[in-house]
């Protein structure tokens, strides 16, 4: 088997995730480099031994690289698309991080000329590839907690009281336009979907924590245009009904992530910062008392992948049984979308 020449655009936060799993994954080698920040691309250039004539500034530059066989974007939430885009233009699979882009209606034209053109693709759900989650996928589809009643997800942090953090492009409404709801709450719908199903109707309520920060340069206080936190209520297309709570501004809170998922005929919750076991309850109902607890299992080995060599698999021609597809990407923006919209109209919002 060959390896695989994969191009990464992005050498910001997130592909401090990606390298290493890329660096060590079968298959694929760490070819090409881009980035706009000079020093960013140095410094990664270094130490993934990539040379100078291999790093490039323009993305279009690295796409169009005859080496270069396939693309993983590491970017802003705004430059997904474009650069997805250029990939399928260049006949290159690509793997994008989430969310897909930053608006339902780019992310349909993307799909649609992916698919025109036969473009293998993957989008970084990241937490679909945790070994508690695909367990609990198996428990789901072999109907061990019988239907999905209902789904309680968490996810807390408190990055938005970084001393002195800026207004970077996370707090910005034309790069990111979502906030938290998409930089953190696109995780925990994705892992609402892939156990529960479509999302069909929600009401949502957004805020802002922290309403004026540094501007990069220098030149002074500009006010934050994107949520700090949000909170929704969901119901999805097979009857369950769900209630997400997610903030960037939760003292105490580096990232802590609980999800809960209660059926007609068990239940099981995990805590993402033990992403290796799985507390879950499948006796059914039980005559004359309360179900006091659950037990704690450890994973087995099967469940357990890694996000990058899924997408280096998906190259091969072996897809994960479980990999986000463009699909996913697509139907997920358009709930990003209606959560803005609920916020706004202050209603439940209808999703076809």
């Amino acid at each position: 088997m060959n390896d695989i020449r994969i191009g990464l655009i992005g050498c910001g936060g997130i592909s401090g995730k990606h390298l290493p799993e890329l660096e060590n994954s079968k298959g694929a080698v760490i070819w090409a480099l881009c980035d706009i920040d000079e020093n960013r691309l140095k410094s990664a250039g270094e130490r993934y031994n990539v040379p100078e004539e291999r790093r490039f500034k323009d993305y279009h530059d690295l796409i169009n690289c005859p080496e270069v066989e396939a693309i993983d974007i590491c970017t802003p939430n705004y430059l997904h698309v474009p650069m997805a885009e250029a990939a399928v233009d260049a006949g290159k699979p690509f793997c994008c991080e989430k969310p897909l882009g930053v608006s339902y209606d780019e992310t349909v034209r993307l799909l649609e000329k992916a698919k025109a053109k036969n473009i293998k693709s993957m989008v970084c759900f990241s937490y679909r590839f945790l070994p508690a989650v695909r367990y609990a996928k198996h428990l789901v589809d072999e109907g061990a907690i019988g239907n999905v009643i209902t789904f309680y997800a968490q996810y807390f942090k408190s990055s938005a009281f970084i001393k002195d953090r800026g207004l970077d492009w996370r707090f910005i409404g034309r790069d990111a336009r979502y906030g938290v709801s998409g930089d953190l709450g696109v995780h925990i719908l994705d892992l609402a979907s892939f156990l529960s199903g479509d999302v069909t109707s929600l009401a949502a309520d957004l805020g802002i924590a922290v309403h004026e920060r540094k501007k990069l340069d220098g030149s002074g206080m500009a006010p934050v245009e994107t949520d700090d936190f949000c909170h929704f209520l969901a119901k999805f297309d097979k009857g369950a009904s769900a209630t997400f709570s997610i903030t960037r501004a939760a003292f105490g809170n580096t990232n802590q992530i609980r999800v809960e998922v209660y059926g007609d005929k068990g239940a099981f919750r995990f805590d993402l910062n033990h992403p290796e076991k799985l507390e879950y309850y499948t006796g059914g109902i039980k005559e004359g008392h309360a179900i006091e607890h659950m037990e704690t299992v450890e994973v087995p080995e099967e469940f357990r992948t890694v996000q990058m060599q899924c997408y280096v698999d998906l190259l091969h021609g072996n897809p994960d049984r479980y990999i986000p597809t463009l699909e996913d990407g697509v139907k997920l923006q358009r709930v990003l979308d209606a959560i803005l919209e609920s916020d706004e109209k202050r209603q439940w919002i209808d999703i076809k």
